[in-house]
């Protein structure tokens, strides 16, 4: 018994007939293709790519960003460290570090791919993911990007009309990269999720709407070319409920995106008590008021 299974032991761990003519050139592209990779990583012009990634950045959002560092990643990649992203007239945001990386397995068949990972500073670690994928590193043409926000403290970043709050998002959007921007071309789905949500300092007339909380909100859009359609915006907490449709016209950079929004507020006990002094009618709680919502993400109008 001993020496059959010896026997079966060496004819399993025999090579097949065909490998030994075919072993020594397998082993060569193997070769080929590791010394490949290794000269790619090392002579990759990382100094370039930084420059052109904020460059890029600066282009498309038109906020300025400034690091404390940055180093190579690996394999393709760049990592900032100590970011100081801003805009004249507009808060500062502070990046605690980002990594944009190259996929090398798209570059090796083909495709344009671009990976990044933002994390933000503070106790709660926000973090922002996402692919871009172009037809070429020119960007001159269709590109996608789909993207995920985990725990992203919004007072960090939407100032100073939040003031609290915590996101949690899903992106995909299309579109097409032209001379000096983009255009918006192609499908998108936006999906957002906001936990204990405050609101203020929204310009309603000569004052502003005192400070809103919700405890939870959920926002969905659906795209079509730069025409976003609302499919889903619904809040609640101790102040009421509120309630909104309409669409969005996306515009490059973001900030300038087009609100039309029809808004419903259902005032609850906290309301009808901020709301004393404000230019709008009385609102008993369980009674609905509705607003329209114009303007720009970042300059919105208010009006009864």
């Amino acid at each position: 018994m001993g020496p059959d299974r010896s026997a079966l032991m060496r004819n399993r761990l025999t090579w097949p007939t065909w490998l030994p003519m075919n072993k020594e050139g397998l082993l060569w592209i193997l070769g080929g293709l590791a010394s490949l990779i290794v000269c790619l990583i090392v002579t990759f012009p990382y100094g370039a790519l930084q420059s052109r990634l904020l460059t890029e950045f600066q282009a498309g959002t038109g906020w300025d960003a400034r690091a404390a560092g940055w180093s190579p990643g690996f394999p393709l990649a760049i990592e900032w460290r100590d970011l100081t992203v801003s805009k004249p007239g507009r808060p500062s945001v502070q990046v605690e570090s980002a990594r944009i990386g190259i996929s090398l397995l798209g570059q090796l068949t083909g495709h344009r791919s671009i990976e990044g990972v933002i994390a933000l500073p503070g106790a709660v670690g926000g973090r922002l993911t996402g692919t871009v994928k172009a037809a070429d590193w020119s960007f001159q043409g269709p590109t996608s990007v789909t993207g995920q926000a985990q725990q992203l403290d919004l007072a960090q970043i939407v100032k100073p009309f939040v003031t609290k709050g915590l996101l949690k998002a899903d992106v995909t959007q299309g579109w097409v990269g032209v001379l000096g921007g983009v255009l918006f071309k192609g499908d998108g789905s936006w999906k957002a999720e906001i936990r204990d949500l405050t609101l203020e300092q929204i310009p309603i007339g000569p004052s502003a709407l005192p400070p809103l909380t919700f405890t939870h909100v959920s926002i969905r859009l659906s795209c079509r070319d730069a025409a976003c359609e609302v499919t889903e915006f619904k809040g609640d907490g101790p102040d009421g409920s509120i309630t909104a449709q309409g669409s969005l016209a996306l515009q490059q950079p973001l900030q300038q995106t087009g609100l039309q929004l029809t808004v419903t507020v259902v005032g609850g006990q906290g309301w009808t008590q901020k709301s004393a002094g404000l230019p709008l009618p009385p609102l008993p709680p369980g009674v609905p008021i509705t607003f329209k919502l114009m303007g720009t993400v970042a300059n919105p109008r208010v009006s009864v």
